[in-house]
């Protein structure tokens, strides 16, 4: 669109300005072989020049609207990933014990084609807000935050790497839960391979999913059982918010990249005999590049 734009302006300039200065100054200069008026010469090359800018400005409109098809075709046509709001269930299990689900995303492809070779990477967008958040709240969450920094032997420039830093949860056992370690988190992960999407369109069933690091799922899992949920007591800042950055492809249309911010959005505590479940629901947000 920008290289479409230069080129109008530039195409204007020369047949509105050049053309007709220089057209004006060759009719200026007289070599004595014509013959005829002067005035007729004009008028002859002044019908032809006009036709030919006619007939050009009528092919670039032609051109223009058929690179706008194929966009618009474009478009409706490539693969297109979503990831909808999601409602997500934490269920406290018997007293004393600790079992987490893991915590699954699911992702559609809402295009018109194949979306292959997807690739998600997680990263943690409040990483230092949460660890700050739960370091500070350690004893009413029954917690040992330990927070360290890694490096490679043959960099250790690299200690001040953000991605490089780690913490690691361990359980105290000081609300009635036996002690164990929930494992070291990151703010960043690698990419993962989780498959190809063909479009709900052709199959409303055909989703994908992409789980989250396990012990991601096992730390978001503990604090959204242990946290304090008393009015004016509540913390949003203790839990991890995700962006997902997901690659794929399309063998007609290329690769293509889009980002997600998911948060959570607390909705209610359902308690029967059995089992306490906590209500949240993880909206989604796509981020414009």
């Amino acid at each position: 669109m920008k290289f479409n734009l230069k080129f109008i302006i530039i195409t204007l300039i020369v047949t509105l300005i050049i053309i007709p200065i220089s057209f004006n100054v060759f009719f200026l200069w007289d070599s004595g072989l014509s013959r005829g008026e002067t005035s007729d010469w004009f008028t002859l090359y002044g019908n032809i020049f006009g036709g030919l800018i006619g007939g050009f400005f009528t092919y670039l409109a032609l051109v223009l609207t058929l690179n706008d098809q194929k966009e618009s075709i474009k478009k409706e046509k490539r693969p297109r990933i979503d990831i909808p709001y999601q409602s997500i269930n934490f269920i406290e299990l018997t007293e004393g014990k600790l079992s987490f689900d893991p915590i699954i995303i699911e992702l559609n492809n809402i295009g018109g084609s194949i979306a292959k070779n997807i690739e998600c990477k997680l990263s943690l967008p409040n990483y230092d807000e949460v660890i700050n958040t739960l370091e500070q709240n350690q004893k009413s969450l029954g917690i040992d935050l330990k927070v360290s920094k890694t490096a490679q032997l043959d960099d250790l420039k690299s200690i001040d790497n953000k991605e490089n830093r780690t913490a690691h949860l361990i359980t105290t056992g000081e609300k009635g839960k036996e002690k164990m370690s929930l494992g070291g988190i990151h703010e960043s992960y690698s990419e993962e391979f989780i498959g190809t999407s063909i479009p709900l369109t052709l199959n409303h069933e055909a989703k994908i999913y992409y789980e989250i690091n396990y012990n991601v799922s096992n730390w978001i899992n503990y604090i959204v059982i242990n946290r304090n949920y008393t009015y004016g007591h509540y913390n949003e800042r203790e839990l991890f918010n995700f962006k997902l950055d997901i690659k794929y492809y399309s063998d007609e249309y290329g690769e293509f990249y889009d980002s997600f911010i998911l948060k959570w959005n607390f909705k209610g505590i359902v308690i029967d005999p059995s089992k306490v479940t906590y209500q949240y629901v993880l909206k989604s947000t796509k981020v414009n590049k």
